[in-house]
């Protein structure tokens, strides 16, 4: 979630000019990404169907590639981002970050989740806002994966912080239909308690050994020390007991990643994140039997997605710190059904307005490979 608090650090001399001219080329050879060995031929644990972004026995998804045109979702009055997107009952489900109240001064602007549903990807509902929340100065950054009980659990973070002078903590809902939901639930709250602990972006794997989630943890007084961190739930349990796993292994542009998504492609586990540094998409290739809570901390194949730039998510600078490119990157397999993976994210030809982060808007791309993307022609 790159919201409240969210620093913007790029280096730099030789280290940034090289790095601004690899993501000019969206998709060229990528920096070395830390991880220890290769991935393992064989795989010991339940991976599939709850992190389906096509719910398995839906109808098949709507979805005419030639009538899109990005961004496929956008707000005159609201920045859109850190989106969620899942096929089920008929229709495209999406959720969002839902930014609000455009002001120059970083902190005054408001942060909520907002759902919105589509046919195909063109026509929209009106999005609609999450209650306000008690407790907390806001919501951001959702994700959606479903239990094996087959209830759909949207994590998220109180992105803002907390009314009692906290910074952001974990927190889920439940939903049986993508549209009515449970009343929010503190997530995992024995890992981190101290009100200054700061933890975001949350994401879960249901294994068949337990529940993994993945979150971005530290402190906002030290940037340095927030990255990537990974619990365990022995019982499968939302309600634990957790334990904390550890940092997994990835290093990029040497800094953590975060807006985490876990997905599973092709019987093996993979982390789809943005780097915290240029928030540019990644994604990472599981190492070792995944029944093995230790192993969470081990990836490799690592690789940025590279997403063509349009004219909404480019502009002068450099990524993160003159506009947003394809910033938070849901992908949904839906090869199945039509051939494609499609990534979903959000971008900004600027960051002034909305305190700061962008007038942000959300895009789609497709591959056949996760190595060659396609966008739609840019609206207007």
């Amino acid at each position: 979630m790159t919201g409240p608090g969210r620093r913007r650090r790029v280096g730099s001399g030789a280290a940034v000019a090289a790095i601004a001219a690899l993501l000019a080329s969206c998709g060229g050879t990528p920096p070395s990404v830390r991880g220890n060995g290769s991935p393992t031929t064989s795989v010991n644990a339940q991976v599939g169907a709850d992190h389906a972004c096509v719910v398995p026995g839906s109808t098949r998804p709507a979805l005419d590639w030639s009538a899109l045109r990005n961004p496929i979702l956008s707000d005159p009055n609201a920045g859109e981002k850190d989106q969620a997107l899942v096929w089920a009952f008929g229709q495209w489900h999406m959720l969002f970050s839902y930014v609000t109240h455009d002001v120059p001064v970083a902190g005054a602007e408001h942060w909520n989740i907002a759902t919105a549903a589509s046919p195909d990807l063109v026509h929209w509902s009106p999005p609609v806002p999450w209650p306000a929340q008690s407790g907390v100065a806001g919501v951001a950054s959702p994700d959606i994966v479903r239990a094996p009980s087959g209830a759909f659990v949207a994590t998220y973070d109180s992105g803002p912080g907390e009314t009692n002078g906290g910074q952001a903590k974990l927190y889920y809902r439940t939903s049986s239909d993508l549209v009515t939901w449970s009343a929010p639930s503190l997530l995992a709250p024995e890992l981190h308690p101290q009100p200054g602990d700061r933890l975001i972006d949350p994401a879960l794997a249901w294994t068949g050994h337990g529940l993994v989630l993945g979150y971005k943890y530290g402190p906002v007084s030290n940037a340095d020390s927030q990255h990537f961190e990974v619990a365990w739930s022995p019982s499968g349990s939302l309600a634990g007991p957790w334990q904390v796993v550890g940092r997994p292994d990835i290093v990029v542009y040497g800094d953590t990643v975060e807006n985490l998504e876990f997905v599973a492609l092709g019987g093996r586990w993979w982390v789809v994140a943005t780097s915290n540094r240029f928030d540019q998409p990644w994604i990472f290739q599981l190492v070792g039997d995944p029944s093995r809570p230790s192993a969470w901390r081990r990836w490799g194949h690592g690789r940025m997605l590279g997403i063509p730039s349009q004219g909404w998510d480019s502009g002068p600078g450099i990524s993160s710190v003159g506009f947003e490119h394809a910033n938070s990157v849901f992908l949904c397999d839906a090869r199945g059904a039509t051939g494609y993976y499609y990534a979903t994210y959000a971008g900004s030809s600027e960051l002034t307005h909305f305190g700061g982060w962008g007038h942000a808007e959300i895009g789609i791309a497709r591959s056949t490979d996760l190595i060659h993307w396609q966008v739609p022609t840019p609206s207007g």
